[in-house]
């Protein structure tokens, strides 16, 4: 499990990610497995989402990160992008 410590401001496909029940714009992250069994089938196979809990109001909203490309960079870059907020 991948833990980042501390409080982020996060992108989500280029766009500022805000709370919606407070407007909040500062989450605390976490990674959340989960295993998918389709019925009737043997198979399970593993999803990773990205959790984010607002650090106003609690509210939890969680993201299955992919690789998208970017047509200026001509490369494939993460939909999600963190950036830590340092408090003084």
């Amino acid at each position: 499990m991948v833990r980042r410590r501390g409080i982020y401001e996060v992108n989500v496909l280029g766009k500022q990610l805000s709370c919606l029940f407070c407007q909040g714009n500062q989450f605390r992250h976490r990674e959340v497995y989960m295993d998918l069994q389709p019925l009737g089938g043997t198979e399970t196979e593993q999803l990773t989402f990205q959790s984010l809990t607002c650090t106003t109001c609690g509210d939890n909203r969680m993201f299955q990160e992919k690789e998208v490309y970017d047509q200026t960079l001509e490369k494939h870059v993460p939909s999600i992008e963190y950036t830590e907020v340092i408090k003084e």
